[in-house]
């Protein structure tokens, strides 16, 4: 009976425990049993589900070694295209959100008088939470936020810990560390520093000096701050404790050594990453970089030891990196031959088509580069840069290098092709036919190779239960038609197998069109307009056909066709090479025009997107040379006229200045030259040529057609080579326009596309001519635009009818419907993805509750950014007091706030016009 009644007293202690320790109660006994709670049940099971995913990140990432590793692989949700890290959070974020929920104190103490005198108690009875272990939780789900890479969440959790927690500066000093760092992986740099700032301005807890090293040596690598980073960073690896993350931070010590040109410190870095025992794949990238910045002066040691490491099996997968380092040593010592052998046996050896590939063919093709060799250089960007992003260093001039040895090349290929084929024209014909034969059996000898390599990589992949791969995995390379060396000499001959011819016609297209069969084809000074096009003029298409035959009519000549055609386009047969030979004198003939061509275009890629004035000099020599009458030495010799000038050489300049003005006394060089003044107008005319423009188009815009036609005559005799010349000439035809002088119109027209058939004002030319050829009248009038007025969506008015508009419903006045706030700007006025940033930014610093959605529509001349999210007119009006209030968001001047419904915005989009919706307000305010 006894045990009963102790059985129920036990029953009743524990129900007046729980009952006297709800989070409802504000008691010492509810403060201290809530803190247990917390800390030994859901907080308990919540943090060592973070600390086991954290450790899985840190020890499963696999860094790229190609470029600076990131402070922590969490980075690495910050870029889309990096594989991201292991590590599930979601455990512990569901722990921590429910010891808030159950064991959040928020109820206030009742007040003993007898203290309020105390300013320490007031300002303890305001407090917003009183269980005294609640703010653990708060932080580790903003870590844990921050490691799953939902950085917007995780900053607004800290920002609440900062707001929240008034009474724990450590606390907050923590939490603003972790807000600086979301910042960082948020890309928001200017709002990191801004926090890095304030925490070293307030100071710092001496238990955060490490934490905040760590973030700040993080900040100043992104910023490229390398030198300043470094003693930041050497304190947060001191400071580190976990294997896998100090032997990455002493990996990016060593980077940010060799960065800033310390090669010693580098080495010795990367030796110590060594020594740690990382795994295989970090040991083998820090022996690589190793080799990047040897200080050393003898290199056989290491030579000896990455030779031996290229033989093991295990390292068949990273040869590439292994000669890639031997290529880099090499270099160190300025072998550039031994470099540039390694460098391609890098390539060669590549099984995995990745970056790595990329680095050593860059590396390689900057070598070429740096030496002159754009033939040689061009294949090695052009196969780098797809394997690349835009993350990469210098992409975009790699890329934009790339676009011109691309470029360049097509030009050079064809000069050494046809300089090749008509070496080997001219040699006596058992001469040409036995080294054609001597090509055609090394072609099959290469081919017999492919495939008994082919078989034997399929054989020792059956051996081993692989599937073979497929591709450039590894396996045999197909062979391709080999080059031709006339002898031992430097030239050789270019030959084409059927797929390549197809991707020629391809390219052809691509750059030149669907060409009518007629003279000068290739000429790029033709004007794009001929009436030709207007006439309908049939008799080149019922000449030409696509594929240039000749229809036939007898069985026995088409079997014999068919045959020739078959052997034309047989690389194992002596015609598929006859057939390209410049044999006959109208051969030659077209061999040379493609020969002047090509060194025209290589003189001008050379001299204005390299620089390489030399080089230039010498392919404009030898045109005009080998082709003295040639159709481009009028350009060629101005070109020439302005490199001797770039180099200083006076006297060679003004040769080049005579011949002009004596051959070609009407040119607008000529004339330009002939000017004593000239070399003073072309140092000003870069200033006064969009001045003077600009007054030109307002008295258009005015209807001042003599002005237009006094500043167009101006800058003919001022400034004859300015690039807005086009434009001057567009601007002064469409003022006879305004005259009603439709013959000077048409004369103005034509002049511009004889002049500049390739300017981006050119099609617009053509497009009026057209439209008058084929009997279009010509309406008079300017004016701007104005974008109110513009109608918007598919369903563009007819003033002269308003049909369009008269079948939108009508505005209505709802004040309680979903409303928008539309910010309109003409396009172009402002950066759009600025103004979009600037308001996501206010919304996302004031409304830490509210979430509203962005988005950015255009309709030519007019855009807008539309703001989402409001339930009724009056939520929208107070978003607007507030974001045009001082302490607001400041839009630039061509930006106008527009409140609207939703259905009226509908309405619109559907064809109305803002001016439309102005005056509905109007009428009924």
């Amino acid at each position: 009976m006894r045990r009963i009644y102790l059985h129920i007293a036990s029953i009743a202690l524990c129900l007046f425990t729980v009952f006297s320790c709800s989070v409802k109660k504000n008691t010492k006994l509810s403060r201290s049993y809530q803190a247990m709670t917390t800390r030994y049940n859901v907080y308990f099971n919540g943090i060592e589900n973070y600390k086991e995913q954290l450790k899985n990140m840190e020890s499963n990432y696999e860094d790229n070694f190609t470029r600076l590793v990131h402070m922590h692989p969490v980075s690495a949700y910050g870029n889309p295209k990096e594989t991201k890290p292991n590590g599930s959070f979601d455990r512990t974020i569901e722990k921590c959100q429910k010891a808030i929920k159950l064991h959040s104190i928020q109820k206030k103490p009742k007040r003993n008088q007898n203290k309020m005198h105390d300013p320490k108690y007031r300002e303890y009875v305001k407090r917003g939470e009183f269980n005294p272990f609640i703010h653990n939780a708060w932080l580790l789900m903003g870590k844990a936020q921050f490691y799953k890479g939902d950085f917007l969440a995780a900053s607004a959790t800290f920002i609440y810990i900062t707001r929240h927690f008034t009474w724990k500066p450590d606390l907050i000093a923590e939490s603003r560390i972790w807000l600086a760092r979301c910042y960082l992986e948020m890309g928001w740099m200017y709002e990191a520093e801004d926090v890095l700032q304030k925490i070293n301005n307030d100071g710092l807890p001496s238990k955060l000096n490490n934490w905040f090293s760590t973030v700040n040596a993080d900040f100043l690598i992104r910023n490229g701050e390398y030198k300043q980073a470094i003693p930041y960073l050497q304190t947060a690896i001191k400071a580190e404790s976990k294997k896998a993350q100090k032997i990455r931070m002493n990996f990016l010590l060593a980077q940010l050594y060799a960065l800033t040109n310390d090669n010693q410190a580098a080495y010795q870095t990367f030796g110590k990453v060594i020594k740690m025992s990382p795994p295989y794949r970090t040991e083998l990238n820090a022996r690589i970089k190793q080799t990047e910045v040897f200080p050393g002066g003898d290199i056989e040691k290491i030579v000896k030891t990455l030779n031996k490491m290229a033989k093991s099996p295990k390292n068949k997968d990273y040869l590439d990196q292994i000669y890639y380092a031997l290529g880099n040593l090499y270099l160190s010592r300025q072998d550039t031959t031994n470099a540039i052998k390694n460098y391609i046996l890098a390539a060669q050896k590549s099984t995995r088509e990745g970056i790595e590939k990329a680095i050593s063919q860059l590396t390689l093709g900057n070598i070429y580069f740096n030496q002159r060799k754009y033939t040689k250089a061009q294949p090695c960007y052009a196969e780098a840069i797809p394997l690349i992003d835009e993350t990469y260093p210098d992409y975009a001039q790699l890329v934009k290098r790339s676009e011109v040895l691309d470029e360049l090349a097509i030009h050079a290929q064809n000069v050494e092709l046809q300089d090749s084929l008509q070496q080997l024209a001219a040699l006596p014909e058992p001469e040409r036919m036995k080294i054609i034969q001597q090509k055609i059996d090394d072609l099959i000898a290469a081919e017999k190779r492919a495939e008994e390599e082919a078989k034997k990589e399929a054989y020792l992949a059956e051996q081993q239960g692989n599937i073979p791969q497929f591709g450039n995995q590894g396996g045999a390379q197909q062979p391709t038609i080999p080059n031709m060396n006339l002898g031992n000499g430097s030239n050789a001959w270019y030959f084409y197998n059927p797929a390549l011819v197809s991707a020629g016609k391809t390219e052809f297209q691509r750059k030149w069109g669907r060409r009518k069969l007629e003279d000068d084809w290739r000429r790029r000074d033709k004007a794009s307009f001929s009436m030709d096009d207007l006439t309908g003029n049939d008799e080149t298409a019922d000449l030409e056909n696509e594929e240039g035959e000749t229809e036939i009519t007898d069985d026995t000549a088409a079997s014999d066709t068919t045959q020739l055609n078959e052997a034309s386009n047989d690389p194992h047969k002596p015609e598929f090479y006859i057939q390209q030979l410049p044999l006959t004198p109208e051969d030659i003939a077209t061999s040379n025009e493609i020969i002047a061509d090509g060194l025209f275009n290589m003189g001008i890629i050379l001299k204005n997107q390299l620089g390489d004035f030399d080089a230039s000099l010498d392919a404009f020599n030898r045109l005009d040379n080998q082709f003295p009458q040639n159709d481009f030495r009028l350009e060629a010799y101005y070109n020439t006229y302005l490199i001797y000038m770039q180099l200083g050489d006076i006297a060679m300049a003004d040769s080049y200045k005579n011949r002009i003005i004596k051959d070609f006394p009407e040119s607008k060089y000529a004339i330009a030259l002939a000017d004593p003044n000239y070399l003073d107008n072309l140092r000003k005319m870069d200033s006064m040529q969009d001045s003077i423009y600009n007054k030109t188009y307002q008295a258009y815009l005015e209807n001042r057609n003599g002005d237009v036609h006094e500043l167009y005559q101006y800058m003919k005799k001022t400034y004859p080579l300015s690039k807005l010349m086009p434009k001057f000439m567009l601007v002064d035809a469409l003022a006879y326009v305004n005259e009603k002088k439709i013959d000077e119109f048409k004369n103005g027209l034509k002049e511009l596309l004889e002049k500049y058939p390739t300017e981006d004002v050119s099609p617009l030319a053509t497009d009026m001519l057209k439209g008058i050829a084929q009997g279009k009248s010509v309406v008079s009038g300017t004016g701007k635009s104005n974008i109110w007025e513009v109608r918007l969506g598919n369903n563009m008015a007819d003033d002269s009818t308003g049909m369009a508009t008269d079948s939108i419903a009508p505005f209505t006045m709802d004040k309680e419907s979903p409303h928008l706030l539309v910010l309109v700007y003409p396009t172009d006025s402002v950066s759009s993805n600025q103004l979009l940033f600037d308001v996501a930014k206010y919304n996302f610093s004031n409304f830490l509750i509210k979430d509203f959605d962005l988005e950015i529509i255009s309709f030519n001349e007019i855009s807008m950014l539309v703001v989402k999210g409001f339930n009724n007119f009056d939520e929208l009006t107070l978003y607007r007091r507030m974001i045009g209030s001082e302490k607001g968001l400041k839009f630039p001047d061509t930006v106008r706030p527009v409140m609207i419904s939703e259905s009226n915005f509908k309405l619109l989009l559907e064809g109305r016009s803002f001016d439309e919706y102005f005056h509905f307000l109007e009428q009924n305010q």
